[in-house]
């Protein structure tokens, strides 16, 4: 059995024990408030982890784009929900091929794209699931909420060779502290009851109504009319969850290992994990500082990131990591953070017990 300092730096490692309770964890809830779980896989991007959601009890799960898809359905994934708009010969093309062999669901959010999905679908001769998206706050995609977008949900769902599977939101905005929340919650409520009003008068079928997101994935149960979740982020946790306060760093499944390589500069130590290791995605909860937090050094500040060197201010620092220490790092957004690793490591008590290949990284398209 290989040890953790035996890998070469900078290394993404996954404590199996921290990642099966979080999975667990939030698969009980959702059985316990009969809410249906549909993770996004875009967090881990590994068909086996995506299994292990499965056999824990969700009914399915979530991509963001077609590349993502094909290949959770080549690691034998028969439910997908596509949360991307699908628009361009190429990807209707590739999403006919996936629906043969798939079941398959898009988020759409216009007429024009759900009559390029109903033309596909009577050519192909497959047929093709489609959600309607609208926009709760979070400001990205999704239709307003007001009486000609369910007009124009109602005229997608009359359209010939789709299957009408409900309705999506994304209340991303929803981060903030646990405070803040409950107030974000209340105003997600206005918006989401005005949004099945409006969908009950046109006679529109709201089974599935889909949401959620980690910061609030405990919470899902207070959201008016919600049946489904689509969380991703919980499976590992990072540095925005535990800021946002939905988790504590003992729940972050996922740290970067990486090596301190140098301490000539007064004040600093540099360890090789970059922006191309780390991502330079800034927080987006808490006091918003730094790339990433290194756990067992609380005053360690990683102040900044060149490609391939992390910059750790170690000026307040009662204890300062010494030169070849290895150290583990918690990243800002785990989610970008895998997309740079093509394999990660599964580790218990510092052991390597798995490996796993990052199938759909890169599948931006």
């Amino acid at each position: 059995m290989m040890h953790i300092s035996d890998l070469d730096t900078p290394a993404i490692l996954i404590d199996v024990d921290v990642m099966e309770r979080n999975v667990r964890g939030l698969a009980e809830y959702c059985r316990e408030h009969a809410l249906h779980l549909r993770p996004h896989t875009k967090t881990h991007k590994i068909p086996e982890l995506a299994q292990m959601q499965l056999r824990c009890g969700a009914v399915g799960i979530t991509v963001a784009k077609v590349g993502e898809a094909e290949a959770m359905a080549d690691g034998g994934i028969q439910d997908i929900l596509i949360v991307y708009p699908l628009l361009g010969p190429r990807k209707l093309d590739r999403l006919a091929a996936l629906a043969r062999r798939a079941r398959v669901t898009a988020a759409i959010d216009s007429f024009e794209v759900a009559s390029c999905l109903s033309s596909l679908a009577r050519r192909c001769g497959v047929p093709i699931g489609v959600r309607v998206e609208f926009d709760t706050g979070f400001g990205r995609c999704g239709l307003p909420i007001e009486t000609s977008s369910v007009d124009t949900a109602r005229a997608i769902r009359d359209l010939p060779g789709l299957e009408w599977r409900g309705l999506n939101v994304y209340p991303g905005h929803i981060m903030h502290s646990a405070a803040e929340r409950p107030a974000l919650i209340e105003r997600e409520n206005e918006r989401l009851a005005k949004l099945l009003e409006l969908a009950d008068a046109a006679g529109l079928d709201r089974t599935v109504v889909s949401g959620g997101n980690t910061p609030a994935a405990y919470e899902s149960h207070r959201f008016t009319g919600v049946t489904e979740i689509r969380p991703g982020t919980y499976i590992f946790n990072d540095k925005n969850t535990v800021c946002a306060e939905a988790a504590t760093y003992d729940d972050c499944a996922f740290t970067v290992l990486t090596r301190v390589v140098s301490r000539s500069v007064p004040g600093k130590a540099i360890v090789d994990a970059g922006s191309k290791t780390l991502s330079g995605d800034l927080l987006l909860s808490g006091d918003r500082h730094g790339y990433g937090h290194v756990l067992g050094y609380d005053d360690v500040v990683i102040e900044d990131l060149s490609e391939e060197h992390g910059h750790l201010n170690v000026r307040q620092a009662e204890r300062q990591p010494c030169l070849g220490e290895l150290i583990r790092i918690v990243p800002n957004h785990v989610c970008p953070c895998i997309n740079l690793h093509d394999r990660v490591y599964g580790v218990r008590n510092e052991e390597v017990v798995e490996e796993w290949v990052v199938a759909a990284r890169g599948k931006v398209q």
